[in-house]
C-alpha cells in the first residue's frame, strides 16, 4: 500500500502546532509556579516534536528540539523553578519552532545556532557547577560547540572493549527503555567524512539524536584520532524512530548500524500523543498509548473546512426549499400530507442545527493565545497584570473566531498600554500593585457577548472631547451637550488617539476603528464604557453563527422586511392614546415608561401615511446592547428561519441592513440591522436619561396585564406568565387523545379555548388565530384568543373573588368594558383534568 506522504505531512503540521501551543501553556504555567508535572509534560512535548520532525527530515527543527530537550532534562533533575532567563529562552525556542513549523524556510541556520548556543552556555555552566559535586552518569549529552575535540566528557561506566568487541553498559539500554527510544551503535571511517573532523560528525549526529558515547575502536573514548583514514570510529546514539528512519538522517556513510534496543511498538507521527504522567513517578517512562484516550479519540474525525462550508451552504439551500414547500402546501386541504410535510420540516431544522454546530468552536482556542500576549506585554511595558479568562466553553462560528482574533488582541494591548497603570502609579493611587484584565464570554439570546475589562485609569473623557473638537469631529457646542458615554465612542473613530507618544504597543490611532470594523464585518457591534480611575470595559456583541437565523417577518408600505428575533423584546398593538411627543420626538407610553418610537417606513424613505391617519399598526419593541426602542410597522407576518445572503457593495454601505434573504415564495427580504438603525437615529444616552426622568414612576415589581378578547368578552392575565404571543393557522391544529394541539418550534403544544371553558356564546367571530404561550409545570400550553388589545398597568374598579379555584381572580373595568382577570395556570390545570393528566400530575 502506497503511503500518502502529503496527508501525513498535513497531520504532522497540525499536531506540531497543537503540541507547541501546549508547550507554551506549560512554560507560562512554570513561570507562575513550578510543578514537576509541567516540566515533564513540556519535556515529552519537545521530545515528540523532535522525533516526528526527524521522520519528516526537518533537521533544523530536530536539532533545536534536541538541544531544548537536553536543557529540560537538566531542569527536571534539579526540580527547581526555571529562572526568568530560562523562561525567556524557552519562549524564544517555541517561537522559532512555531515559525519553522509554519514556514520552514524563513528561519535561518544562524537563528537556530544562536538559540542552541544559548542553551549550550546554560548547560555548560550547569555542568561545570555540578562537576565538583557529583560526576554526571552519562556526561553532558550534547554540546555542539565548534572546535571542541571532546563532545561528551569521559564516563566511568561507559563503553568498554573486550576481545575486539564493543560492550554497551546495561544503563544505556535501561535509559533507552525508560525514554521509549531506539538505541543504535554505528561505525564509520574518517575517509567518508568529506574533510570534516570527527568532532563535527559527532556534532551532526547529536543534532537529531542523543549521543551517549563515541570514540574509536582503539579503545579511546571521545574523538581523538591517530590520523589514519582507515581507523574505525563508533557512536552510541538514542533515536526517536526506527533504524530505517535513522539511516536516512545519518550525516555520513556508515560501515554498519546495529540496533541494540528498540521499543516494542512504534507509532506514526499522526498517532503520537502527549500523555499524562504516571502516578508517583517523577521521571516519565516510555510513551505507551492510554487505552481510555484511544477510545475517546475514536469519536472524532478530521474533516476539511471546505467540506463543512459546502454542507452548511447545502443546509441553507434546503431551508429555502423547505420554506417554499411549506408555503405551497398551505393550499392543500390534506391533513395527512400536512403532517408529513411538518415532520419533514422538523427533520430539516434538526439537520440544519446539527450541521451548523460542526463549525462551532470553543473560545478556548482564542483564549490560549492571550496568556503569552500578556507575558510579552509585561516585559515590554514593565507593568504587572493578573489575567482572568472566563467563558472559554462558549462556542462561536470558526469563521467569526478567525475574524475577531486580531481585534481581541488589540483590545488586550490597548488595556495594557492605555488602561493599566505602572506598579508605582497604582501604589500611589491606593490600588494593588498588579492590575487586572478580564476577558469573558457569555451567551445571551443567541448572541455571544465578549468583554475586555480592566481596573486601570479609565478613559480621560475631557481629553477625548478636546481631541474630537481639535480634529473637527464635533463642534465645541455639540461636545458640551454630549454625555461621557457618547464622547467615549469617539475612540472608535479612524486615526483617533489620545496617547501623548507613540509606543511599540499602541498610540498611532489605527487600532480601535479597525476593531470596530472587524466586529461589524462579523455581524456584531462593539461599545465602550469607562469610569476614570476605576477602569474600562469594551463590550462586543456577536451572532453565534452568520448563516441561518430566525427572523420575524414584518411589512411596511407593502414591502417585506426581516427582523432577527434575537433583537425583538415584544410585539404590541398600537394604542394611539399612548403616543406623545418629547422634543419633537415620537415616544410611546409602555407600562409606565416612555419608549422612543420610530416609523421604519419613513426612516427607509418609503411612502407612508401619517401615524394619525393610519389604523391597525403594530409596534415591534427591539433592543440592542445599549438601546431599546419601538418600530411602527403595518403588518406582522409569520416568523421564518432564513438563510442570510450578503449584500451588494452599494447596499452594504448603508448601515441599516445586515443582509438579505430569499423567502419560500421566491421574494427577497432585507434583514434590518437594529444596531445600525439605533445609531442612525442617534439614540444616545442623554435621550435615554431624559426619557427616564420624564417617565411615569411605577413600582418595579408591579403587575402588568395582557388584555385580550374571546367572543366579545374581555379577559386579562398577568403578562409575566406569558412566554410569547404567536399567530397560528387553524389548518395546523391536530387532535391527539381528545386534546387539541399544534406543533410549535419542534414541540407539541396543547391548546386551550376559553370560550368552551367559560361557556361563552358563539357570536360567529373570526376563527381564533392568536396563541398566548404560557409556561406551566407540565410544559408549554397555548391559550387561543381572537384579539390582543394591549398591555396595561392597572385595572379600574377591580373586585377580587374570594373563591379563585376556578381560575378567575376577579373582574374590573378597562376602557369602559368589563374585564375578567384570570390565573392562566389554574385555568389550564382545570381544563386538563382528565385521567391521563391526573396520572401525570400524581407521578
Amino acid at each position: 500500500m502506497e503511503v500518502d506522504y502529503e496527508s501525513l505531512l498535513k497531520d504532522y503540521l497540525v499536531e506540531t502546532r497543537e503540541l507547541l501551543d501546549m508547550a507554551e501553556e506549560s512554560i507560562l504555567g512554570l513561570e507562575k509556579e513550578y510543578h514537576p508535572e509541567q516540566i515533564n509534560t513540556l519535556f515529552r512535548v519537545i521530545h515528540t516534536i523532535k522525533g516526528n520532525s526527524a521522520i519528516f527530515d526537518f533537521p533544523l527543527i530536530t536539532g533545536l528540539a534536541h538541544s531544548f530537550e537536553n536543557l529540560l532534562n537538566q531542569l527536571r533533575k534539579k526540580e527547581i523553578k526555571p529562572s526568568d532567563q530560562e523562561i525567556g529562552l524557552f519562549l524564544e525556542c517555541i517561537d522559532a519552532l512555531k515559525e519553522m513549523n509554519e514556514h520552514k524556510d524563513t528561519v535561518s541556520n544562524s537563528k537556530v545556532s544562536e538559540l542552541v548556543s544559548k542553551i549550550d552556555d546554560i548547560l555548560k555552566a550547569e555542568y561545570e557547577r555540578s562537576e565538583s559535586e557529583e560526576k554526571p552518569r552519562f556526561g553532558l549529552y550534547s554540546l555542539p560547540k565548534k572546535d571542541k575535540s571532546i563532545i561528551t566528557p569521559p564516563s566511568t561506566d561507559g563503553v568498554s572493549f573486550k576481545d575486539g568487541k564493543i560492550l554497551i553498559p546495561k544503563s544505556y539500554i535501561a535509559k533507552a527503555e525508560q525514554e521509549g527510544l531506539s538505541l543504535f551503535l554505528v561505525k564509520f571511517q574518517p575517509k567518508d567524512m568529506d574533510d570534516r573532523n570527527c568532532s563535527k560528525v559527532v556534532e551532526e549526529f547529536s543534532n537529531f539524536g542523543l549521543v551517549l558515547s563515541h570514540g574509536n575502536l582503539n579503545g579511546k573514548n571521545g574523538t581523538h584520532s591517530n590520523g589514519s583514514k582507515n581507523e574505525i570510529h563508533y557512536v552510541v546514539i538514542m533515536y526517536s524512530s526506527d533504524k530505517e528512519s535513522f539511516l536516512k538522517c545519518s550525516p555520513i556513510s556508515l560501515l554498519s548500524a546495529s540496533t541494540i534496543f528498540e521499543p516494542e511498538k512504534r507509532k506514526s507521527p499522526s498517532e503520537s500523543r502527549v500523555i499524562p504522567d504516571r502516578p508517583k513517578q517523577s521521571v516519565p517512562g516510555p510513551e505507551v498509548q492510554d487505552k481510555s484516550k484511544e477510545v475517546s479519540a475514536e469519536h472524532y474525525l478530521k474533516i476539511p473546512l471546505q467540506l463543512l462550508d459546502h454542507m452548511i451552504n447545502l443546509a441553507g439551500e434546503t431551508i429555502i426549499v423547505r420554506n417554499q414547500l411549506l408555503q405551497k402546501i398551505e393550499n392543500y386541504d390534506d391533513p395527512s400530507l400536512l403532517s408529513i410535510v411538518r415532520n419533514l420540516s422538523q427533520l430539516i431544522t434538526s439537520s440544519q442545527e446539527s450541521v451548523m454546530r460542526t463549525r462551532l468552536q470553543k473560545l478556548e482556542s482564542l483564549y490560549k493565545r492571550i496568556p503569552r500576549l500578556i507575558h510579552d506585554l509585561e516585559r515590554t511595558t514593565g507593568k504587572e497584570v493578573e489575567l482572568s479568562l472566563e467563558g472559554g466553553e462558549v462556542e462561536l462560528d470558526k469563521n467569526i473566531i478567525d475574524s475577531i482574533s486580531d481585534p481581541i488582541t488589540h483590545m488586550i494591548r490597548n488595556s495594557m498600554d492605555h488602561g493599566i497603570e505602572s506598579p508605582e502609579e497604582r501604589i500611589l493611587a491606593g490600588k494593588p500593585r498588579k492590575g487586572k484584565i478580564l476577558l469573558s464570554a457569555s451567551l445571551r439570546g443567541g448572541n455571544v457577548i465578549l468583554k475586555v475589562e480592566d481596573d486601570g485609569r479609565g478613559l480621560n473623557v475631557d481629553r477625548i472631547k478636546s481631541k474630537a473638537v481639535e480634529r473637527g469631529l464635533i463642534t465645541e457646542e455639540e461636545a458640551q451637550r454630549k454625555s461621557p458615554e457618547e464622547l467615549s465612542e469617539y475612540i472608535f473613530s479612524p486615526g483617533f488617539s489620545t496617547a501623548h507618544a507613540v509606543s511599540s504597543t499602541s498610540g498611532r490611532g489605527v487600532g480601535m476603528d479597525v476593531v470596530k470594523m472587524n466586529f461589524q464585518k462579523a455581524g456584531g457591534t462593539v461599545s465602550v464604557s469607562s469610569k476614570q480611575s476605576v477602569g474600562t470595559s469594551i463590550i462586543a456583541t456577536l451572532p453565534q453563527t452568520l448563516s441561518i437565523i430566525n427572523c420575524q417577518m414584518v411589512r411596511t408600505s407593502g414591502i417585506l422586511f426581516a427582523i432577527p428575533q434575537q433583537n425583538i423584546s415584544e410585539l404590541i398593538l398600537l394604542d394611539q392614546r399612548s403616543v406623545s411627543y418629547l422634543e419633537k420626538k415620537m415616544v410611546y407610553q409602555l407600562r409606565g415608561h416612555l419608549l422612543p418610537l420610530i416609523d421604519i417606513g419613513e426612516i427607509l424613505g418609503l411612502s407612508s401615511d401619517h401615524l394619525g391617519e393610519t389604523n391597525g399598526k403594530y409596534i415591534v419593541v427591539v433592543h440592542t446592547e445599549k438601546h431599546k426602542f419601538g418600530m411602527l410597522i403595518e403588518e406582522i407576518e409569520n416568523p421564518e428561519e432564513i438563510v442570510v445572503k450578503p449584500l451588494s457593495k452599494d447596499l452594504a454601505k448603508i448601515n441599516l441592513y445586515t443582509g438579505a434573504a430569499i423567502l419560500g415564495d421566491g421574494n427577497v427580504a432585507l434583514i434590518l440591522d437594529i444596531s445600525g438603525i439605533s445609531k442612525f437615529l442617534k439614540l444616545h444616552t442623554n435621550v435615554k436619561e431624559e426619557l427616564r426622568s420624564k417617565s411615569v414612576h411605577t413600582i418595579e415589581d408591579r403587575e402588568h396585564y395582557l388584555l385580550f378578547s374571546v367572543e366579545d368578552q374581555m379577559f386579562a392575565l398577568d403578562s409575566r406568565s406569558v412566554i410569547r404571543i404567536e399567530q397560528v393557522d387553524p389548518k395546523h391544529f391536530e387532535r391527539i387523545m381528545d386534546k387539541e394541539v399544534v406543533q410549535y418550534r419542534g414541540e407539541v403544544v396543547e391548546l386551550c379555548r376559553l370560550d368552551r371553558y367559560f361557556n361563552l356564546k358563539d357570536e360567529g367571530k373570526d376563527e381564533q388565530r392568536t396563541m398566548i404561550l404560557v409556561q406551566t409545570s407540565l410544559g408549554k400550553k397555548g391559550i387561543l384568543v381572537q384579539e390582543i388589545h394591549n398591555v396595561i398597568g392597572e385595572i379600574g374598579s377591580f373586585a377580587k373573588n374570594e373563591d379563585q379555584s376556578s381560575g378567575v381572580i376577579g373582574n374590573g373595568i378597562v376602557f369602559g368594558q368589563t374585564v375578567v382577570v384570570i390565573d392562566p395556570i389554574v385555568v389550564l390545570k382545570k381544563i386538563g383534568k382528565d385521567p391521563i393528566r391526573q396520572r401525570a400530575i400524581s407521578e
